[in-house]
């Protein structure tokens, strides 16, 4: 559960539109630009994954050993 949240979080969850309706209502295009830090669901690698599941273990071993 942890693991999918994190990759939600660096997930780009922009929507892929094939028709420009602001350009028919002649307003300009839209720069096509991702927030930082946030990649396409295909550019994660296994070794991101294996970093988030590291993380979310340190995380998780830090919390029980409060």
């Amino acid at each position: 559960m942890a693991l999918s949240r994190q990759v939600q979080m660096e997930r780009d969850n922009r929507r892929i539109s094939g028709s420009p309706s602001r350009t028919n209502q002649g307003e300009p295009v839209k720069p096509k630009m991702r927030a930082n830090n946030t990649r396409k669901q295909r550019e994660l690698k296994q070794i991101d994954m294996n970093a988030m599941m590291l993380r979310s273990a340190e995380l998780r071993a830090a919390a029980v050993g409060k």
